[in-house]
């Protein structure tokens, strides 16, 4: 019977992680109509910021010395970067195109491990990344008058490399620190980065639409909370066994990008993302389904 539970309450966890995470994609789209990529990024890790301060301020933390200074740095310039260029990308294709490309992060996290933590790549990874970027290419030249390159394909693929870098980069960090901890650290840091851009927020936000206005302060909140369902489902699985459940989240954001906007991916995209998709099954990287997978 207690196993029964804590199956059931990992479930909860996973649905939950993957609705929240599939509909702040689709909650960039809808802010976009009222916001700027930098407003929204701004306003975005503000309330998230907030969020996780309200969260970490009533548990025991642990607060980094001198030498975790730079690797919170370069972890919050990584997550300013990334988000950046989610904002910018988003805006010429839709939220399911979007997460498609963004599952491409899982091959992007092994190709770094590779690199500089000296871990293993087989054939079947290499396999793996040629249909990935196969994929991206259709989904970047796809046009139905003719030969064109969508140039937001570039900064969401740029979107999936940065968060690879963000798993890497982290992973030293969490054999000191909670997921939670380092989650919220690499978030102050961001937002402090994003605040000089921030000039003119207020105003924007007085005379923005409230629904645009909504969708920004949702994906502030709902991002956080499917972090820690995240970092709670990783806690009690394997987190190889727990990515199988992220291949479920471009689906779920097409489906909420109908309901919420009325948009569809085109089918060549739909080609496209079942490549790339493909390509990260393929590839059965054992180091995907990370802390932070989106």
């Amino acid at each position: 019977m207690i196993l029964f539970g804590a199956k059931k309450m990992i479930i909860s966890f996973i649905i939950i992680a993957v609705i929240l995470w599939s509909s702040s994609f689709v909650g960039i789209r809808a802010a976009l109509i009222e916001y700027s990529p930098i407003e929204i990024a701004v306003l975005r890790f503000v309330i998230s910021s907030i969020a996780l301060f309200l969260i970490l301020l009533f548990q025991k933390i642990n607060l980094p010395n001198k030498k975790d200074y730079f690797p919170f740095a370069l972890l919050g310039l990584v997550l300013f970067i990334n988000h950046i260029a989610l904002n910018y990308g988003i805006r010429t294709i839709t939220a399911g195109e979007t997460t498609l490309i963004v599952s491409s992060s899982q091959l992007f996290q092994v190709l770094l491990a590779y690199l500089f933590l000296n871990e293993t790549i087989s054939i079947r990874f290499l396999f793996g990344l040629f249909f990935c970027f196969l994929g991206v290419a259709i989904i970047a030249f796809q046009n139905p008058i003719g030969f064109s390159f969508n140039l937001g394909v570039v900064f969401v693929l740029l979107a999936a490399i940065t968060n690879a870098i963000y798993f890497i980069l982290q992973k030293p960090l969490l054999n000191k620190f909670r997921p939670l901890e380092v989650i919220s650290y690499s978030t102050w840091i961001a937002t402090l980065m994003l605040l000089p851009f921030g000039k003119g927020v207020i105003d924007v936000v007085s005379i923005a639409n409230i629904r645009a206005t909504s969708a920004v302060i949702y994906i502030g909140i709902a991002t956080v909370i499917a972090n820690i369902c995240w970092s709670k489902i990783l806690s009690k699985i394997e987190a190889s066994k727990a990515a199988v459940f992220l291949y479920t989240v471009p689906v779920m954001t097409i489906i909420i990008g109908f309901l919420w906007l009325r948009e569809l991916p085109s089918l060549i995209s739909c080609l496209g993302g079942a490549i790339i998709l493909g390509g990260v099954v393929l590839s059965n990287s054992k180091t995907a389904g990370t802390e932070q997978a989106y």
